[in-house]
């Protein structure tokens, strides 16, 4: 009973509630006796990359990059600077055919802070989150399907993202925070890492303090556990089980990085592994095996056994082929993409993939500064009527508004026939 009365309050009084359940109930029939047909949807797998590198003196703006992996075609696959950002685009998520990216602009007073977000299938941004002014957003990470965390590391906080109404429902501080920056999400809680580092103008260097790892539970968005770390702590990964893995990078002098190993049963440190250099990124595969950019000294990636715990190819035999990588991650397939930006604007950035038998399957060349990469996995979504990202009541409502119309550019006509019927019902109710 309070389930119907509360589904009554969302309709517009413009729908007669008889004549939408009416086509609810038809919509729900129809698609029971036809779903086999209407199931067979055309899936784009696609690579999504940040385009970083933004200076008006070279005109040239950060912005997005979409790769077609389907494409057999390398040139005609990449769609290059497709879509422009502007700013310090630092991070990206993908959620649905939705793309999430933090991004900001430190040079403008007040600064531009906030999360775009882009329709993948038509390649446009169709909206934006607003943050506050000088938080510096930083890394995005999914709580659950209509909640977000971002780490905002000028501001040493993490903002709680309502993903439905594209506003920041929360702010969560905390006494560990120290330029919040990595963030991965594991068994209901949130683990942060705060490098804990600030700039000394007048000693024209980084000062660094002591580097932890906060602990959220997801449920209360509130700290529980405070893990020290080696100095700058930044990067962070979960192993999909029960092991968050933090890359630090020491202070880029005589202080190496390291690699710790957290135990999320107990959040306590279960192994440390001095790398005794500066590591780049880091990513981790299906096997649980960690590729690591082995930085300036030691070039190429480096991979580690997690299960094992030993190494496969250490800082002495790299694979020098896959070298200076900025952004990367692995797809379903096994391969792993790497990201190799050109910061000169010389355009000859690049995304390479690297097979499971750690050779070079393709190359595409990107935009400027190529550094963050997501993989997305896109069915077309035109039942998401009102684009924001859920296909609910809401979407219903507004084809039923149009039910019967015939014409272009209905909003309602949901597979593009010209009118609006039974079967644009069907299309929104089969993805509910």
């Amino acid at each position: 009973m309070n389930r119907f009365f509360c589904f009554r309050r969302q309709l517009p009084f413009g729908i007669n509630h008889n004549v939408l359940s009416f086509l609810l109930i038809g919509a729900i029939l129809f698609t029971l006796f036809f779903n086999t047909a209407f199931a067979q949807t055309e899936v784009q797998n696609l690579a999504v990359v940040l385009n970083a590198l933004d200076k008006d003196d070279w005109d040239i703006t950060s912005s997005l990059s979409i790769i077609d992996l389907d494409e057999p075609n390398l040139n005609l696959a990449v769609d290059r600077e497709v879509i422009s950002i502007g700013g310090v685009p630092s991070d990206i998520l993908i959620h649905g055919h939705h793309a999430y990216i933090s991004n900001f602009d430190w040079l403008s007073l007040p600064s531009h802070d906030s999360i775009l977000i882009v329709n993948l299938e038509r390649r446009e941004i169709v909206g934006v989150i607003t943050l506050p002014s000088g938080v510096y957003p930083q890394s995005l990470a999914l709580v659950n399907s209509n909640k977000m965390y971002v780490t905002c590391d000028n501001s040493h906080q993490v903002h709680v993202i309502n993903i439905g109404s594209r506003s920041v429902s929360k702010i969560i501080t905390d006494p560990s925070f120290n330029k919040t920056t990595g963030i991965t999400i594991l068994n209901g809680k949130a683990y942060v890492t705060n490098p804990a580092w600030e700039w000394d103008a007048e000693a024209g260097r980084s000062i660094y303090h002591q580097s932890t790892v906060s602990v959220i539970d997801t449920e209360t968005d509130s700290v529980v556990k405070t893990i020290a770390m080696p100095i700058n702590a930044g990067s962070i990964l979960n192993d999909s089980e029960s092991t968050v893995i933090v890359k630090t990078t020491g202070n880029y002098n005589d202080i190496s990085g390291e690699l710790v190993f957290i135990d999320t049963t107990t959040d306590e440190i279960i192994k440390t592994i001095d790398l005794q250099m500066t590591p780049g990124s880091f990513a981790i595969n299906s096997q649980k095996q960690l590729f690591i950019q082995g930085g300036w000294l030691n070039r190429g990636l480096l991979i580690y056994d997690v299960p094992s715990q030993d190494w496969i190819r250490d800082k002495d035999n790299t694979l020098e082929e896959f070298a200076g990588g900025s952004g990367m991650t692995f797809g379903d397939d096994g391969n792993l993409y790497i990201t190799k930006p050109d910061w000169t604007g010389g355009g000859m950035s690049t995304m390479l993939v690297m097979g499971p038998d750690e050779t070079l399957v393709s190359t595409y060349q990107l935009g400027h500064g190529t550094d963050e990469v997501a993989l997305a996995q896109i069915v077309p979504r035109n039942e998401d009527v009102n684009d924001d990202g859920f296909i609910d009541i809401k979407d219903l409502v507004l084809v039923a508004q149009d039910f019967g119309k015939t014409g272009p550019g209905l909003v309602g006509d949901v597979n593009e026939d010209g009118e609006v019927n039974i079967l644009d019902l069907v299309k929104v109710a089969q993805h509910f």
